[in-house]
């Protein structure tokens, strides 16, 4: 675009939503009516065909890239005029801010030198536009801090950024701007998912090395991507004060309860025992405050006594029952309330001592198939509104539940070649999904699930011979949808070659 003999090129915003619209429903809840908030805002200057923003570092790619690799898509997109500004002067800007530290790599605070600091700095002072961020936008800061809540809830705030697999792509040295690296399968696997802060889910930590699995009468296939994954686990404790406050426990109840901040706290069973029948209570009795104690219980699940044993795993099983039952049930309407109760059996079943609910609770018992047909449901993405910001958070926690079941039946001690039920369910569904998924971090972990399946040295060739049987591997599949899903289809394929 030209005016006269003056080149200028055209500048937008960017504005996302960080909690994926559940900041509109748990806010209220956290921070105060008077205080909620509809997003939590990330923004981003869109500028000669990039898109520029701040986490760790000045960072840049372009616009597509940035929405696929992250799966994370604008809610608006506003103009904010013309820079006769060349791409060079801007992104040396761009670089001085980086070398004075203005937005260098330590420079991010959740509250006062943010993403959206950022993008109003660099329309009004690197493009040398009028116009900026939002007021609005700006301001929603201060009106955090200014909530009952604010400072409690900070912590967990501040987690919330769009970060990179690269420290920064503006060296403060002044080297040259710098593409920012696309974050790899893995790596964005073991990150926390940007579309569901409330419960995020990360890969546990493991202390041995990944072995690499066989599939009998085969040759090993290199999986690299696949042999690391670990269990996908929700493990923020940020929010532990924030439930307790909620739910005005008992004094011993709230001791143990704090207790569930502190992930190297030791554990008496009777302790956890007794949490697992407070919190049961809260779920049956005191809808109002479902979401509260279902984030508590999906911290509960993984904390272990120090003496336990099997039968110490008895009042897991009942809450993680009780739980699968309102699920399957419908009796949880509300899609962020069955999200983290999917993050609270994704935990147990991820856990070192999962529950057996095939074995407990008498004659109410249920089995792992049938909770793995509702995760199936749930993570459907052809269901109505699938698109909605919620929706896709509840197939994220749902497929992380079906990732986790995959992982520990493919990798339990009980002899046999056939596959159950239960896991020929996730096979086939998973594939399934795989063909109308557009959700990055779901597909994911469908991908995962699969893998984890192909690759297991009990039934992996089971697994191949059925899949190719019943004609499910298309291009489609076999090359990924997506350029962050590539490393994760590529070895699928070579499982299934």
């Amino acid at each position: 675009m030209s005016t006269s003999s003056t080149t200028t090129h055209e500048v937008q915003l960017a504005i996302y939503d960080l909690s994926m619209g559940m900041a509109r429903g748990l806010s209220a809840q956290f921070l105060g009516p008077q205080h909620a908030v509809e997003i939590i805002p990330h923004t981003a200057i869109i500028a000669y065909g990039k898109e520029y923003y701040f986490g760790q570092g000045i960072e840049w790619c372009s616009p597509h890239e940035f929405r696929a690799t992250r799966g994370i898509h604008p809610i608006d997109i506003q103009p904010l005029g013309h820079t006769a500004c060349t791409e060079q002067q801007f992104e040396e800007w761009c670089r001085a801010q980086a070398a004075n530290g203005s937005f260098g790599m330590q420079s991010y605070d959740f509250f006062h030198r943010n993403c959206n600091n950022f993008s109003e700095e660099a329309a009004k002072q690197g493009l040398r536009l009028q116009k900026g961020v939002p007021q609005w936008i700006l301001d929603l800061p201060q009106k955090f801090l200014n909530s009952p809540m604010g400072m409690v809830v900070r912590p967990m705030l501040e987690q919330m950024q769009i970060s990179n697999t690269a420290p920064t792509n503006v060296p403060s040295g002044g080297a040259g701007l710098t593409r920012a690296s696309q974050p790899t399968a893995s790596s964005t696997s073991a990150a926390t998912p940007v579309a569901n802060p409330w419960a995020n889910i990360s890969a546990a930590k493991s202390t041995a090395a990944a072995q690499p699995s066989s599939l009998p009468k085969q040759t090993r296939r290199a999986t690299p991507l696949l042999d690391k994954q670990t269990a996908l686990l929700s493990t923020d404790t940020g929010v532990v004060k924030i439930c307790i406050d909620r739910l005005k426990p008992d004094q011993e109840h709230n001791e143990y309860l704090s207790k569930l901040a502190d992930t190297e706290a030791s554990w008496m069973q009777k302790d956890i025992n007794s949490l697992h029948q407070y919190l049961r209570t809260v779920i049956e009795n005191d809808s109002q405050n479902i979401s509260f104690a279902l984030m508590l219980l999906r911290l509960l699940v993984l904390r272990q006594s120090s003496n336990s044993d099997v039968s110490s795993n008895e009042e897991q099983s009942q809450s993680t029952q009780l739980v699968a039952n309102l699920l399957m049930e419908d009796e949880l309407k509300s899609l962020a309330t069955r999200s983290m109760a999917w993050c609270v059996l994704s935990n147990a079943i991820g856990s070192t001592q999962p529950p057996d609910w095939e074995n407990s609770v008498g004659n109410d018992s249920i089995k792992l198939t049938q909770v793995i047909d509702q995760a199936l449901s749930d993570s459907n993405p052809t269901k109505d509104g699938a698109s909605s910001p919620k929706n896709m958070s509840l197939r994220q926690s749902a497929a992380a539940f079906l990732y986790n079941s995959a992982r520990v039946v493919s990798d339990d001690g009980n002899d046999g070649t056939e596959l159950s039920e239960g896991m020929m369910s996730i096979l086939l569904g998973c594939f399934e999904h795989l063909h109308e998924e557009t959700d990055v971090i779901s597909s994911k972990r469908h991908y995962m699930a699969v893998g984890q399946l192909l690759k297991s040295h009990k039934f992996g060739e089971t697994a191949v011979e059925l899949v190719k049987d019943l004609g499910l591997v298309d291009g489609e599949i076999s090359i990924g949808t997506n350029d962050g899903l590539a490393g994760l289809a590529k070895e699928v394929a070579v499982l299934l070659n």
